[in-house]
């Protein structure tokens, strides 16, 4: 090919290219680019990106807290709405990790919403709280729960305001590596309803299977201990049977310790477990209940509120064609009268 050919062929290619690269800019600016001052907002839309996973806020509280606190956004100048002032009033939220918002070309206001995720769930003697996969500490939602790994028992009171406490951070970031290693070991996450702390200070796995009562001890060398729980289970169980210990102790290195049953025990373990799964029973029932009642309730009110629309506007129709009639006889009698 010849050098001519070359640079039209060159030429042409990077025409192509800048009218390409041209074209892109102008649909992103036009997606995304702030729209004129002038203008004012039409609308807000709010998207949760990870909804699937949270749900501690929801879109109409999202709005909700912007007008309350800011006023409503729809309406309002774009120049008069500023952007960094919502993002700071919801990264305020202790259940919103990151928020950013935008205003695109044909008004509306967009805002994006990323939730703090959690790993576990700490059950203290003043209250519960989560902590998130940095170590952040925010409070429960009642009206969203999240289904992580709960540790309750003997955790020191008012600990994180407790200034003489001073293993407060240490003891959080042990309590978040257990946190992570259950969330990354589905089998294990399933497994262990819940970790106990007791009165020695000793981390105790109240699991789905068996009655045994299985001392973890602290939460140092957690996937060795856990290995040394799937031995006892891959090995001595099928051997011993389910029934035949009481305790099984993973707190000592390189050994499984385990503490031989009593029918007695055995019985009230079964006892314990049977009315704590009654009591879980009932609660989701309890749960299934009212929010059945309340979807119930919530129809019955868009109906409700359907009717009430349909009789303002037939009435509104009735009123229309009514003064309608009248205008048209007091056009005749007029017509009539200028005869």
């Amino acid at each position: 090919m010849s050098k001519t050919w070359k640079h039209i062929l060159g030429g042409l290619l990077y025409t192509v290219l800048a009218v390409a690269a041209g074209a892109y800019f102008w649909f992103a600016d036009g997606l995304y680019g702030k729209a004129q001052p002038s203008q004012v907002c039409k609308s807000v839309k709010v998207t949760l990106l990870d909804s699937s996973l949270n749900k501690f806020i929801s879109k109409e509280e999202v709005i909700g807290i912007i007008d309350r606190f800011l006023g409503p956004s729809v309406g309002k100048n774009i120049d008069s709405i500023k952007l960094q002032q919502i993002e700071a009033l919801l990264n305020h939220r202790s259940v919103v990790k990151e928020s950013q918002a935008f205003i695109t070309r044909d008004g509306q206001m967009n805002i994006e919403i990323r939730q703090r995720k959690p790993v576990v769930r700490i059950e203290a003697p003043n209250g519960g709280f989560y902590i998130d996969e940095t170590a952040y500490i925010f409070p429960l939602i009642p009206d969203h729960p999240s289904y992580v790994p709960v540790i309750t028992g003997n955790i020191p009171e008012n600990f994180l305001e407790d200034e003489n406490f001073t293993d407060s951070t240490a003891l959080i970031s042990k309590m978040l590596e257990m946190g992570l290693f259950l969330e990354r070991n589905p089998f294990w996450n399933n497994q262990i309803e819940e970790v106990f702390i007791n009165d020695e200070g000793d981390a105790e796995l109240v699991t789905r299977a068996g009655e045994q009562r299985i001392i973890f001890g602290d939460f140092d060398n957690i996937p060795e201990k856990f290995n040394k729980l799937s031995s006892f289970y891959q090995y001595i169980v099928p051997k011993e049977g389910w029934d035949k210990y009481a305790c099984v102790n993973l707190k000592y290195r390189g050994q499984i310790v385990c503490t031989k049953a009593d029918a007695r025990y055995m019985q009230k373990k079964r006892e314990e477990r049977a009315k704590r799964e009654a009591e879980e029973k009932a609660a989701i029932e309890a749960e299934i209940k009212a929010r059945k009642e309340a979807e119930e309730k919530a129809l019955k009110e868009a109906e409700k509120a359907r009717q009430a629309e349909e009789k303002a506007k037939a009435e509104a129709e009735k009123k229309a064609k009514a003064e309608a009639e009248k205008a048209k006889k007091q056009t005749t009698t007029d017509t009539q009268t200028n005869q």
